[in-house]
């Protein structure tokens, strides 16, 4: 299947109220598997509706290999039928008067297959999907994660060129979550399916898809790949919405942004500490030290939570000019903490988990200092190791 085109695509239910998707453009290349990640209501299951052909564009152009599908000023529309495209529904949508694997053939009987290829590929999805069993039940006889496999094989036995997922996986419990994702991403290196993920889980967009289109409110925030979308958010709104726990966020006119940044090698202009710019620190990006040389910030450890094989570490740090009340800080390592509960430590920060913001939330560059010590020359043993490229 060649590439998908979004071209400023909209649409709008109602005159009166925001669009649900505005101007929305990307490019999903042959054999991606892209995912589009954002909060409930972003737009994002609009925009899977559109490509499929079941909403229409208000304003824009869904083309594929050049080909329009849906292209409102031209007039063009290409009924969903004829697109080849499959879409797993997250409400399922299967036929209740059908047996699992009728449900599973229906396309395949569609198509005309041959009875005893099409009883084949039946049995090769569900075993695939891990139904075994359940051939002969129907919709209300399963459960839910249940049912959502039967959509999946339903949709896979098809084998289309273009697969749309639209939170296939919200149902399914923790280990068969995984097992699924697993299972998703064979069948994409496998068979080359362009596949369009839909989900607000961060950790299966980041763990599945070669590509991700972050969305807010209808408008399309950052497109690139997980590393890109985590290691250079382009703005506020992505820095906070990728990572768990959530990425720190500090005034930089604060005492201790300043600190932070000043003993990291970087420096912010007057004109960014008075435009009330913020500062984003990734909480594996913290660091902590018993040592006092380095010149770190002191802090106080206000808790510590395991969270089986990692542990969560709930910091209080306040600047000696600063008579503002603490700040709240949060640290993440998969090594067994050496403190308790109200021990003081001293924190630095690793050059490429800090990240800033202007008032309106874009992105704004750190310039490197030429008059503080550089992060490595302090990196001592007794400190969490961290990689330290250039953020820049």
């Amino acid at each position: 299947m060649p590439n998908i085109t979004l071209n400023n695509i909209s649409k709008r239910y109602t005159p009166d109220h925001p669009p649900a998707v505005d101007q929305v453009s990307m490019e999903i290349e042959d054999g991606a598997f892209m995912c589009v990640l954002g909060p409930s209501g972003c737009g994002k299951s609009t925009i899977l509706r559109m490509i499929a052909g079941l909403e229409n564009l208000t304003d824009g152009e869904i083309s594929v290999a050049g080909k329009s599908l849906d292209h409102v000023r031209k007039g063009i529309f290409i009924p969903p039928e004829k697109r080849h495209i499959g879409l797993v529904f997250q409400s399922y949508a299967l036929w209740p008067h059908m047996t699992v694997a009728r449900n599973i053939e229906f396309g395949l009987k569609l198509q005309r297959m041959p009875v005893q290829e099409r009883k084949q590929r039946v049995a090769d999805m569900i075993t695939m999907l891990k139904i075994e069993g359940l051939e002969d039940r129907y919709p209300a006889q399963l459960s839910g994660g249940q049912q959502q496999r039967v959509a999946l094989a339903r949709t896979l036995a098809m084998n289309p060129g273009v697969l749309l997922l639209d939170e296939p996986l919200s149902n399914l419990d923790a280990a068969l979550r995984l097992s699924m994702r697993a299972e998703l991403t064979r069948l994409h290196k496998e068979f080359g399916t362009t596949i369009v993920f839909v989900t607000h889980d961060q950790w299966e967009a980041m763990t599945l898809a070669t590509q991700i289109a972050v969305m807010n409110k209808g408008s399309l925030q950052q497109i690139g790949t997980p590393d890109d979308i985590y290691e250079r958010p382009a703005n506020r709104f992505v820095a906070e919405f990728i990572g768990n726990p959530p990425i720190n966020m500090l005034p930089a006119e604060s005492d201790i942004a300043q600190h932070l940044v000043n003993i990291s090698g970087f420096s912010m202009s007057s004109e960014v500490v008075a435009g009330q710019a913020t500062l984003g620190l990734r909480p594996e990006g913290l660091q902590l030290s018993t040592d006092a040389s380095g010149r770190g910030l002191p802090v106080v450890i206000s808790d510590i939570m395991p969270t089986g094989g990692a542990w969560i570490i709930e910091l209080q740090a306040r600047a000696a000019s600063d008579h503002t009340a603490p700040l709240n800080l949060v640290y993440t390592t998969q090594t067994p903490p050496m403190w308790r509960k109200g021990d003081p430590v001293f924190l630095r920060v690793a050059p490429h988990a800090m990240h800033l913001f202007s008032k309106d939330g874009a992105r704004l560059p750190l310039s490197v200092s030429s008059k503080t010590t550089a992060f490595a020359e302090v990196n001592s043993p007794n400190l969490c190791q961290s990689k330290t490229e250039d953020i820049l």
